[in-house]
């Protein structure tokens, strides 16, 4: 099994890197590790099989399910490094100083060890709404706000980052900005095109492109800098919102997009470390949450702002992947 690795995960002095750096200088081999031999062998005891490997996985949408605990990483780190070494060289290391070696990498600084196993875990379709609905949904949101306070945006920190994008007057960043308040992920904002938006009096409806057709419901506030930007930008029905400076025809990258989120970060005068695309959207569903939980706003209005999930999804969503989280 493998352990899912975010693209934050690959950027340079952080997550793996960092972790491959410490390898490096711990290292109790008999010959000298490279940098790129110290990737090769965490990608390995990641359950991939190789560096390359583990880059071309990287995911911001995190799947489902079970994975790898630390120690199971760290016990399959072990027989990649035997693997790698001769025998004769194997058996003539200290394998008592590899073993701490090992131990002493703190695993930690990747996005899958940062939050525990039920952020991973999908919602639940089909079951009946209760009048206990909002009681529970109280009580989850209680348990979590301590958590979520330090690893979430709130809504003053939303505010600020919405201020200093539109005092950069660019209206690519409003857009964007716009994407991540509506609830659309960034696989599909990355992919969208004007043809993917329907507008009638009150509201626009996004449909993503490929097999899974998500329905996003894109409240008029939001809308307003979308089409502000389309129009002026004079971009075709088919053309790509979010280009890329190589070519039109090929999307912002994530690593771009990241650096844009930083730059917005610091605007706003916010740790970078905690303004991603994901922890936007998610901060975006959490304080909604909250204003449900604390009776200021009505579930279905919430329901009608996440696009996504209808209100028992909403529910089982926010119990799920909002208890902590994204370092994305």
């Amino acid at each position: 099994m493998r352990v899912p690795v975010h693209p934050n995960d690959l950027l340079r002095n952080t997550g793996l890197k960092k972790i491959a750096k410490d390898l490096q200088k711990l290292w109790r081999g008999p010959n000298p590790l490279t940098h790129t031999s110290a990737l090769e062998l965490l990608a390995q005891g990641l359950g991939y099989s190789g560096y390359q490997d583990l880059a071309a996985s990287a995911t911001e949408q995190m799947p489902a399910g079970t994975f790898p605990s630390q120690s199971a990483v760290k016990q399959a780190l072990m027989l990649s490094i035997k693997a790698a070494m001769t025998p004769s060289d194997w058996f003539s290391s200290d394998q008592a100083a590899m073993a701490q070696m090992i131990k002493s990498l703190r695993f930690r600084a990747l996005s899958a060890f940062k939050v525990p196993s039920s952020v991973f875990q999908p919602p639940r379709h089909g079951e009946p709404s209760s009048g206990s609905d909002m009681r529970v949904l109280r009580d989850r949101m209680a348990r979590s706000a301590q958590q979520l306070s330090s690893q979430l945006l709130t809504g003053e920190e939303l505010e600020a980052l919405s201020r200093a994008i539109t005092a950069t007057e660019s209206l690519r960043d409003q857009a964007l900005m716009s994407c991540m308040m509506a609830g659309l992920r960034t696989g599909e904002y990355l992919r969208a095109r004007p043809s993917d938006f329907s507008v009638d009096q009150e509201r626009s409806l996004f449909v993503s492109r490929g097999p899974k057709k998500a329905r996003v419901t894109v409240p008029h506030k939001y809308w307003t800098p979308i089409s502000r930007f389309i129009t002026t930008a004079n971009l075709e029905e088919n053309a790509l919102l979010f280009q890329s400076k190589r070519s039109p025809d090929i999307s912002m990258s994530p690593l771009a997009l990241r650096k844009v989120c930083e730059a917005w970060a610091d605007k706003a005068g916010i740790d970078p470390a905690k303004v991603s695309p994901l922890t936007i959207r998610m901060s975006v569903k959490w304080n909604a949450a909250m204003k449900v939980a604390s009776g200021v706003n009505p579930l279905s209005r919430v329901e009608m702002q996440m696009g996504h999930w209808p209100v028992l999804m909403t529910m089982r969503y926010l119990d799920g992947t909002l208890k902590t989280k994204r370092s994305d």
